[in-house]
């Protein structure tokens, strides 16, 4: 019995290590696409506003000026 006990414990920890990596990778995906959409919004959808604002969880741009408002969908 002693000498399994490592095995189960390395494959328990092989399975975390997994499980923590594609977690890592799944956050720096969706963190890079949250910023290429902002800077889309930003840099090419209210380049000519005062202020703009990207809502992430909708995946929508608004511009501003003065009283002026735009809003667009970003895929």
């Amino acid at each position: 019995m002693e000498k399994k006990g490592w095995k189960i414990l390395a494959i328990i920890f092989i399975i975390i290590s997994i499980l923590e990596f594609s977690s890592i990778v799944w956050a720096w995906n969706y963190a890079t696409d949250s910023i290429e959409k902002e800077n889309e919004c930003m840099y090419n959808i209210c380049s000519g506003y005062d202020t703009y604002y990207f809502d992430d969880f909708d995946s929508m741009c608004f511009c501003t000026r003065g009283e002026e408002t735009y809003q667009e969908y970003i895929k």
